[in-house]
């Protein structure tokens, strides 16, 4: 496989108190519905849930995967869930210092293997499967990753500032990070069972 493009995602203002909590909480309900969580297992009721979640010790040593979705302000959520959607990489350094990278295919067989690694991943925060398994060289690539952002605990959430400050708690057995730009949330899963 060659090189993969990665790219760091600089996780920004979430549900902290501050001028973008309405957006975010109403974006999280936007996706809540879009992903049917009512009545089905998604990865995105996980994220949905992020109010819901607390501070653990972070996993030092180790990189996650996970997906992304960028919800646009006003964007139709259901379509955003479809078009939307990346495959990601968190790194947590044994110092605590951590960095989001959006992983981008940069040829057809890496598109293949990034799709795959979507799919594997869904799997596991649908409880479909105990492991997220991705292909040996995208595997090898993301385990080259670390953490360049010191984090801050903070009552019920890890906080680090890249361009923006960032939120991080952990939902039942999964980490989930909210993104809050102006033009909308960007909404990250991840688990450390991968392979």
């Amino acid at each position: 496989m060659k090189a993969l493009a990665l790219v760091a995602v600089l996780v920004g203002a979430g549900a902290a108190a501050g001028p973008r909590t309405d957006v975010v909480a109403a974006r999280l309900a936007d996706l809540r519905a879009a992903a049917k969580c009512a009545t089905a297992a998604s990865p995105w009721c996980i994220a949905a849930d992020f109010a819901k979640g607390t501070a653990p010790a972070l996993p030092r040593g180790k990189v996650l995967v996970g997906l992304t979705v960028e919800l646009a302000n006003d964007a139709d959520a259901a379509a955003e869930l479809v078009d939307r959607v990346s495959f990601v990489a968190f790194a947590v350094s044994t110092d605590g210092k951590v960095k989001l990278t959006d992983v981008h295919p940069t040829d057809s067989g890496e598109e293949a293997a990034i799709a795959e690694a979507i799919a594997n991943a869904a799997r596991v925060f649908e409880g479909k499967a105990k492991v997220a398994t991705v292909q040996p060289s995208l595997g090898a690539t993301i385990k080259t990753l670390a953490g360049t952002f010191p984090t801050t605990k903070t009552g019920t959430e890890w906080t680090f500032t890249g361009a923006t400050p960032s939120h991080l708690r952990k939902v039942g057995a999964f980490w989930v990070a909210i993104e809050a730009p102006e033009d909308g949330i960007f909404a990250t899963v991840l688990t450390d069972a991968w392979r």
